[in-house]
């Protein structure tokens, strides 16, 4: 009798059309888990966001009572919003690890999503990555106090910005464009960090700087190829998402007093949304994807 054969995942041509080929062949399956564990991060990111929030705002009211407790107050504030955002990185490399797996056929747990608290390089990285985090808040306030287009008044009370909210019908426009001017420049700062993580849970040898340099080399030499491989794997979700919503803003511009139609335009933003979240899941595993295949350790196993 003949030995059972392992099946080796096979490795494609360095080109953007035959690796988003096989992307769709071989992940087929592998996209719904990756919406589901992308759920799961988004819900833990809020409710953690949430507590540390609140658990902020209450330590900094206590210290702010204190005598000369107004610097510390400030400072107990930003030391645990600080924390919180290097446990959300911690995490975003627990959700990475669990994508990459997904592409290599390989057992995902619920528990791969929090294995960054047990790894001493993904907590070094999770505290690195609130760098560009800083720098991203710093452009994004000199932007919006220097541009009249995102210029936006100071708020003392809630009351004040809902009376600012009523008093000027475009002011949601102005919130936005200074929601995705912040995701934009976000985007711009992290886009170069893109393949660290999987280097950092395949090169278990290695400190996470080494794995740092490793994946913006990777990322670089290959940032042409890299873009057209994703815009080949995703530009029929983006086309679509912007045709939904076209389509609900002209509902909500021009049909407001049909109420059948007006709540045609809520399904349709609802259709927008989801068909966003499973482009951000199908995007994620597409990352991977490319790793897998490009890295010439990509089928060695981690030890991690």
């Amino acid at each position: 009798m003949e030995e059972d054969k392992k099946v080796v995942p096979i490795k494609v041509k360095n080109s953007p059309m035959k690796m988003a080929r096989a992307f769709f062949e071989s992940t087929r399956f592998a996209i719904p888990r990756a919406v589901f564990m992308l759920m799961l991060f988004c819900f833990f990111s809020v409710f953690l966001s949430s507590v540390m929030t609140g658990l902020a705002v209450s330590a900094s009211s206590f210290a702010a009572g204190l005598k000369g407790g107004v610097a510390f107050a400030l400072l107990a504030f930003v030391f645990i919003e600080f924390l919180s955002l290097a446990i959300l990185f911690v995490l975003h490399y627990g959700l990475f690890l669990c994508n990459l797996r997904f592409v290599r056929n390989q057992p995902v747990a619920l528990s791969f999503l929090f294995a960054g608290f047990r790894q001493r390089r993904a907590r070094k990285g999770a505290v690195f990555f609130i760098a560009p985090m800083i720098v991203c808040m710093a452009l994004f306030a000199v932007i919006t106090s220097q541009v009249e287009f995102f210029l936006l008044p100071q708020f003392q009370t809630p009351d004040q910005l809902l009376d600012f909210i009523k008093d000027n019908p475009d002011s949601m426009k102005k919130f936005l464009s200074c929601f995705v001017l912040f995701l934009l420049l976000a985007f711009v700062l992290y886009f170069p960090f893109t393949f660290v993580w999987s280097f950092v849970y395949d090169k278990t040898k290695q400190s996470f700087w080494k794995s740092l340099l490793d994946g913006l080399k990777f990322f670089f030499k290959r940032i042409f190829n890299f873009l057209a491989f994703e815009f080949l794997c995703h530009f029929k979700k983006a086309f679509l998402i912007l045709a939904f919503d076209a389509l609900h803003a002209f509902i909500y511009k021009r049909f407001q007093d049909s109420v059948g139609i007006y709540s045609f335009g809520s399904l349709i933003s609802f259709v927008s949304f989801a068909l966003t979240f499973y482009t951000a899941a199908a995007v994620m595993l597409s990352i991977q994807f490319y790793y897998d295949q490009l890295n010439e350790n990509s089928n060695k196993a981690s030890s991690n």
